[in-house]
């Protein structure tokens, strides 16, 4: 066998045999020739086998003074090494560069489109909907030369900067890059406000009074003033020397002293709803970044608020799920940012129990907004009492929180209505309210109000071929109003209950079919449009997603359309883009 010497080349590297002629391989657009050296003998111990350029030129140096005449041009050796190395300009070693050429022609050549699944939040939901697409087929491989399409509950791990964008090979993941300005709270609030002020509303017509804490930024001084004093202004017991105690807090807090600047922070409310009034004057405490209910406190005062705070600053223990069988972990949570709620005290209640309600939003790729025409009612397992702040089983209706109840299923199934359902509890009531009408068609307002405050930043780089499902959470208080409460990225999908077992596959599949199948076209052709994924009083030929919208226009749309094979959305999908007014005047 012969010795071998590796050559490395600007982070790259190639074989070179120990020959009198070296000649390196002719990769596309690099010319390369070949340069001839005298030969040499072999080298006598591995001890001085050179592994780099710089020593292989050492090497042969030494040669030249041990053995006068041998090498009589070293100055010419040296210059050939150097043109290699310039000469090389490869990203990769040769064996990656040839592999990854071999690597995009198989692809070109193969029949199926590959998928690429994350594991959690019920992800086999997502393969079972992609199994039924012909043309699809499921690989281990995430890497994003070998992927049409990745799903994943986060976005860890996306190189957005590196998608393909070519006309022979694209990819489409399910997350935004910029996602977090709409599920971040803080964010969303700071988004909200912006666009609230811009069209002269009120943004807290639309969500709970908000304050938020962020301790990363400059201002936090400002803020954290600003809270504590509408906290004190509105509170059953003020706050004795409260300068005083307003010094201790931001010394327990470690908030720095800053000089007033002209930073703008959050509007100050006018007042406090009547219906986020009551006598135990509660506030809603959470981290920005969580989900699932996590971290989220119901609280009653402010030495509570301000313990809560420096606990997450050194890391608080809670408790999540670790897997199906509902086993538990420690998780430590830190935290440097949050959102303090006003908590609605007065909220509408299903038989003398709290609920809140989700319902499904779609982006595509091409920055079009969809609402999904059926969410569902997310119910409480213990009867609603403002006295008992520590019960989450009360006051956060999130399944994740829910089931680990023992009434939990108790009432409803999987703790879940249906809006057919919660709209036959109103007629049973006595109340004279269309649901759809009052509350839904408000809900449609609020999510196009929060789409436009970031029709700049969700896709601020412009990257192709991104879609994102969102799960938009409301609560309805006592005079039946609607409020926007949070935004969340990887919305729950498992099936809890008979509601979403015959829900989310038609959620997914008809927004699959106006994302991925619109991007990759089937290969063979279908003559089936029904849906295989029945929703009682719906057409299995009807999309059940309602364009609100496209951020590229001014305006709201809503058109309720005919399901269209895959292969014929491509060229029909400006009929989603028709314009119809859902509301008129300012949101």
């Amino acid at each position: 066998m012969q010795n071998q010497m590796f050559l490395s080349v600007s982070g790259s590297g190639f074989h070179m045999n120990y020959r009198q002629e070296v000649r390196l391989p002719k990769l596309q657009g690099h010319k390369v020739q070949a340069y001839s050296m005298p030969k040499y003998k072999q080298l006598n111990s591995p001890d001085e086998k050179p592994t780099s350029p710089d020593r292989f030129l050492k090497y042969l140096n030494n040669k030249v003074q041990s053995q006068s005449g041998v090498y009589r041009n070293p100055t010419a050796v040296q210059s050939s090494m150097i043109l290699i190395a310039k000469q090389m300009k490869f990203s990769s070693d040769q064996h990656t560069h040839r592999q990854k050429e071999k690597s995009i022609k198989v692809i070109e050549q193969s029949n199926e489109y590959k998928y690429n699944l994350g594991l959690g939040n019920n992800h086999e939901l997502v393969q079972r909907i992609m199994d039924t697409r012909v043309d699809w087929q499921q690989t281990k491989d995430n890497s994003s030369m070998f992927v049409h399409f990745r799903w994943q509950q986060w976005n860890r791990g996306y190189k957005y900067d590196r998608l393909i964008l070519n006309n022979q090979y694209k990819q489409m993941v399910n997350h935004f890059e910029n996602h977090p300005e709409l599920s971040n709270k803080q964010y969303l609030f700071k988004n909200l406000c912006s666009y609230c002020e811009q069209n002269k509303q009120s943004v807290y017509d639309s969500v709970p009074i908000t304050f938020v804490l962020d301790f990363k930024d400059d201002s936090v001084d400002q803020q954290f003033t600003q809270f504590v004093k509408f906290f004190d202004k509105y509170a059953p017991k003020k706050i004795d020397q409260m300068a005083k105690k307003l010094v201790e807090y931001k010394k327990k807090l470690k908030i720095p002293v800053q000089p007033m600047n002209d930073k703008k922070i959050q509007p100050i409310p006018i007042r406090i709803p009547k219906t986020q009034s009551g006598n135990q004057y509660l506030w809603l405490l959470k981290p920005t970044f969580l989900n699932r209910g996590q971290g989220i406190h119901v609280v009653n005062d402010l030495d509570t608020i301000i313990s809560l705070i420096c606990e997450y600053q050194e890391g608080h223990q809670t408790i999540e799920d670790e897997d199906p069988k509902n086993n538990k972990k420690n998780n430590n949570i830190k935290a440097n940012s949050f959102v303090i709620q006003k908590y609605i005290e007065q909220p509408f209640l299903i038989n003398q129990r709290k609920f809140d309600i989700r319902v499904w939003v779609l982006v595509t790729q091409d920055l079009h907004c969809y609402f999904f025409k059926e969410g569902y009612i997310r119910t409480s397992c213990e009867n609603y009492n403002t006295e008992d702040v520590s019960n989450q089983f009360i006051h956060l209706t999130n399944n994740a929180i829910q089931k680990y109840s023992e009434k939990y299923g108790e009432f409803e199934d999987g703790n879940q209505l249906s809006f057919d359902d919660f709209q036959n509890y109103l007629n049973q009531q006595g109340f004279n309210i269309d649901f759809q009408q009052n509350n839904v068609i408000k809900m449609k307002q609020l999510v196009w109000m929060s789409m436009q405050s970031v029709k700049r930043k969700l896709n601020l780089h412009q990257r192709k071929f991104c879609m994102e499902i969102f799960g938009y959470d409301f609560i309805i208080d006592q005079d039946f109003k609607t409020w926007l409460i949070e935004i969340n990225t990887n919305p729950c999908i498992e099936e809890s209950s008979g509601i979403l077992k015959m829900l989310l596959p038609r959620m997914l599949d008809d927004a699959f079919k106006l994302t991925i199948d619109v991007l990759f076209p089937p290969k063979q052709k279908q003559e089936i449009v029904e849906s295989t994924f029945p929703v009682n009083k719906y057409s299995n030929t009807e999309s059940l997603w309602e364009s609100i919208g496209n951020l590229d226009s001014p305006k709201a749309a809503t058109k309720q359309s005919a399901l269209l094979l895959p292969n014929q959305l491509s060229s029909q999908i400006q009929q989603f883009q028709t314009i119809l007014p859902i509301y008129q005047g300012d949101l």
